[in-house]
């Protein structure tokens, strides 16, 4: 997702950023790290190869925890400061129950939708914004009724998805693309 991501990258108009955690045995490529890393997501035409600036290597965090969640919102809407935003979460999904799955062994943990609604309200209170522009879950079964109560007072515009979703998850190339030919 984020190499796609980077067919489009950051523009004049529109900035892309990520928090991408891996662990050991999840993927051996760019690397070989197993930690959680931020993302300046730059142009880059190379399909297979993360090319965008890495801003902070976070070392281990429990991605299945909401204060993760907070921690990275807050540092992204701070210090990218913008009119509009968009929080995208991509991993796996499991409706009602939440998803966000940390897959390290030591962590076994999952973001619940109530720790996922907890998470907003605490990142709209510590950044001041009044709402979101868009909450999207790049994952399996989101858009059940549950999900949806959750996020609708923190977010204007959710997307989700009511089945399940193919490996290779959203178009991001298209989808930012739109954006940024009209932010």
């Amino acid at each position: 997702d984020l190499n796609e991501a980077e067919l489009v990258g950051t523009t004049e108009d529109v900035t892309i950023v990520s928090q991408m955690d891996r662990f050991d045995g999840g993927f051996d490529g760019d690397g070989d790290w197993t930690t959680a890393k931020r993302f300046l997501v730059t142009q880059d035409d190379d399909p297979y190869a993360l090319g965008s600036q890495e801003l902070e290597d976070l070392g281990e965090v429990e991605s299945g925890a909401p204060e993760t969640l907070v921690d990275f919102a807050v540092w992204a809407i701070t210090n990218f400061p913008a009119e509009h935003h968009a929080l995208i979460l991509s991993d796996h999904g499991a409706g009602w129950l939440g998803g966000w799955s940390d897959n390290d062994p030591e962590q076994g943990s999952l973001l619940s939708v109530s720790e996922i609604d907890t998470a907003l309200g605490e990142i709209l209170g510590q950044t001041g914004l009044g709402q979101l522009d868009l909450v999207g879950f790049d994952a399996c079964l989101m858009a059940e009724a549950e999900a949806i109560a959750s996020i609708a007072p923190y977010a204007d515009t959710m997307v989700a998805s009511e089945e399940t979703e193919p490996s290779i998850g959203w178009a991001y190339a298209e989808l930012l693309s739109a954006l940024a030919s009209d932010p």
